[in-house]
C-alpha cells in the first residue's frame, strides 16, 4: 500500500529537509505536494487527495490548526500530522481536540517522522480491515431511525405535496430530533452500485457518518439507484459550496469502498420545503441528462448549472434542444444525430412547413452559440449570406442540408480552437489561467472567480472538462513555459523558476524532475538549448 503525503510548512528550509532527507522512493510513501501556508494548500490538498497532510502550526494567512478544522470539515479521511515548536503547548492542546493523528517537534528527524508515518499507515490498514465489521455494527444501531428518517424524507422527496403536508412532516421529523427548518434547500441525487446491484443499504452506510459531521445540515435516505441527500443552508452562496463539498466526499468514500458508476447530480436550490420535491427533479434531470450523453465516466459529480434547460420553444416538444444535443459531440458522430433530429422535428405535432423554419432558425442561433463559446465571433466564422443563398435556391431537403453545412463550420471551429467545447465558465478560467500562471500567489480562488463558481464546484467542474485538476493543470502551464525558457535562453534556473511562478527554486526543480524524469540543467543539456554554467541542480 502505498500513501501520499502532503506537507505544509511557510519555512523553505523545513519543506526542503522533509522532501530531500527522507527516502520517499524507497518507503511506502510518496510526496504529492508542499505549500507555504494553508490557504494556498487547501485546494491543492482537494486536488491530490492525499492520505496524509503534515502542517506545521504557525503559518501567515491560514495557519495549521485553520487548515486542520477546514480538512476535518471537508475531507475527514484525512490523517493529520502538527509540526511546532517549543513554546506552542497552548496550540497543541487545541491541535489535540481537533483530533490530530500526532505533533511532532521541530526539527524532525528522518527516524522521527517515518515511526510516525508507519503508525499511521498501520492504522488506516486497521481500519480497512475493520471497515465492514463496522459498517454491520452502525447499521444495527441506526436502522431503526434510520428507517423513520427514510420514510419521512423520502416521501418529500417522491412526490408533489402542499404546504400544510410540508409542515406536517416538518412537526413529525422535529418531533424525532430530525431539524429541516433552513432559509434554503437543495437536493443531491447519488448514484451507484456494488456490481450489477445498486446495494443502497452499504452505500447509506458509508455516506452516514459524512452526513452527521454536517451538524444536521445534511439529511440522507434511499433511493432506487442508490441515495438522496437534503442539504440545508443560510443562503445560495453558502448551500452551493456545501453541495459541492459533500459531493466530492461522497464519491471519494464510494470509489474507495469498491463502488462503481458513482455520479451525484445536485438539483436547483429552493427556499421552502413543500418545494424540494421539484430540487429532485431537477437533480434527477441532470441524471438522466449525463446518462443519454453517456458520460458517466467522465463526469462524476454534475449541477443543473453545468445541463442547459429545455428552452421555451421546444416547451411542448419531447425533444431534446439541438445545442444540448451537440455540445459535447464528436464529430464523426454528428450526421447521425442531426439526422435524428430533423427526423423528430418533422414527427412531432407541427407542420411540415413549421418545423422547417424552425429548424432554419434553431441551426443558426445554435451555430452562433458554438461559436461564441469557443471564443468566436459568429459573423466573422459563419457566413450567414451562403446560408440564406442556399435555401433561396431552393431543392429537395434544403433547408436541413443548409442548416448542417453551417453546424459543421461551427462545430470544425469549436474542435479547432477550444478542447473544453463550449463551457464558457471553464473557457475564461482557462483564459485567465494562461494571462496569469507565472503569478506566484495565484490560487484556485483567482481562477474560481474569473469562472463565476464557488471554490468547490470549480474544483469539479474544470476536473472533469479538462480531464486534469486545477493543480495539475496549472503546474503543466507552468512548466510547459520553463521546458521553453531552458530551450531559448540562458537564464538560471532559479531566473526560470521566479518567471514561471514559483518563490522556491528548489521546489520548482523538484517539480520539474517529477515531471519530465531531468533536472533543468539535465533537460537544457538533452534539449540542446542555451548553455550557461549553472550550479544549482
Amino acid at each position: 500500500m502505498l500513501l501520499k503525503v502532503f506537507l505544509v510548512d511557510d519555512e523553505i528550509a523545513t519543506r526542503e529537509g522533509i522532501r530531500s532527507s527522507f527516502p520517499w522512493d524507497e518507503e511506502h510513501y510518496t510526496l504529492v505536494g508542499e505549500a507555504p501556508d494553508g490557504e494556498i494548500a487547501l485546494p491543492m490538498i482537494a486536488d491530490e487527495k492525499p492520505d496524509v497532510v503534515i502542517t506545521d502550526i504557525r503559518m501567515p494567512f491560514m495557519d495549521g490548526l485553520a487548515l486542520s478544522r477546514a480538512i476535518r470539515r471537508t475531507m475527514p479521511w484525512i490523517h493529520i500530522v502538527i509540526l511546532s515548536g517549543y513554546s506552542d503547548f497552548e496550540y497543541a492542546k487545541q491541535a489535540i481536540s481537533l483530533g490530530v493523528e500526532e505533533y511532532l517537534l521541530k526539527p524532525v528527524t528522518v527516524k522521527e517522522l517515518r515511526a510516525v508515518l508507519d503508525q499511521i499507515l498501520e492504522k488506516i490498514q486497521a481500519e480497512r480491515k475493520s471497515r465492514s465489521e463496522e459498517q454491520r455494527i452502525r447499521q444495527q444501531v441506526a436502522s431503526g431511525m434510520r428507517f423513520v428518517q427514510d420514510k419521512l424524507l423520502g416521501s418529500l422527496l417522491s412526490s408533489p405535496i402542499s404546504e400544510r403536508d410540508a409542515a406536517r412532516s416538518r412537526a413529525q421529523m422535529e418531533n424525532l430530533g430530525i431539524h429541516v427548518t433552513a432559509p434554503i434547500y437543495n437536493v443531491l441525487d447519488i448514484r451507484y452500485s456494488y456490481g450489477k446491484t445498486p446495494d443502497q443499504e452499504r452505500g447509506l452506510t458509508l455516506l452516514e457518518p459524512l452526513s452527521e459531521s454536517s451538524s444536521g445540515q445534511i439529511l440522507m435516505c434511499s433511493s432506487p439507484h442508490g441515495a438522496n441527500a437534503l442539504v440545508m443552508g443560510q443562503n445560495r452562496s453558502d448551500l452551493e459550496e456545501d453541495c459541492y463539498t459533500f459531493a466530492f466526499s461522497a464519491v471519494y468514500t464510494l470509489e474507495q469502498d469498491g463502488a462503481e458508476d458513482v455520479l451525484v447530480c445536485i438539483g436547483e436550490p429552493c427556499s421552502s420545503l413543500d418545494q424540494v420535491y421539484e430540487s429532485m427533479c431537477t437533480a434527477r434531470h441532470v441524471r438522466h441528462m449525463v446518462e443519454a450523453r453517456g458520460e458517466e465516466g467522465r463526469r462524476k459529480i454534475v449541477g443543473v448549472g453545468e445541463v442547459e434547460d429545455t428552452p421555451m420553444a421546444l416547451s411542448s416538444l419531447d425533444i431534446q434542444p439541438l445545442y444540448e444535443q451537440l455540445q459535447y459531440i464528436r464529430p464523426e458522430d454528428f450526421p447521425e444525430v442531426f439526422q435524428d433530429y430533423v427526423i423528430s422535428l418533422r414527427q412531432a405535432d407541427m407542420h411540415t412547413g413549421a418545423s422547417e423554419d424552425y429548424l432554419r432558425m434553431e441551426a443558426v442561433l445554435t451555430a452562433s452559440r458554438i461559436i461564441r463559446e469557443a471564443g468566436g465571433d459568429p459573423g466573422e466564422e459563419l457566413n450567414f449570406s451562403e446560408y440564406d443563398k442556399m435555401i433561396e435556391a431552393g431543392g429537395n431537403d434544403v433547408i436541413p442540408k443548409a442548416a448542417r453545412h453551417l453546424l459543421q463550420k461551427a462545430l470544425a471551429f469549436r474542435n479547432r480552437t477550444s478542447p473544453i467545447h463550449g463551457n464558457r465558465a471553464v473557457l475564461n478560467a482557462c483564459r485567465y489561467l494562461a494571462q496569469n500562471f507565472t503569478n506566484p500567489n495565484l490560487m484556485l480562488q483567482d481562477a474560481a472567480k474569473a469562472a463565476g463558481m464557488s471554490n468547490s464546484r470549480f474544483s469539479t467542474v474544470f476536473a472533469q472538462e479538462m480531464g486534469a485538476t486545477f493543480t495539475e493543470y496549472l503546474t503543466g502551464l507552468r512548466m510547459g513555459k520553463a521546458r521553453e525558457l531552458l530551450r531559448a535562453t540562458s537564464l538560471r534556473s532559479s531566473e526560470i523558476s521566479s518567471q514561471v511562478g514559483y518563490s522556491d527554486r528548489h521546489y520548482f526543480s523538484y517539480l520539474f524532475k517529477k515531471n519530465t524524469g531531468m533536472t533543468p540543467s539535465e533537460y537544457r543539456e538533452a534539449s540542446g538549448g542555451a548553455r550557461k554554467e549553472e550550479k544549482e541542480d
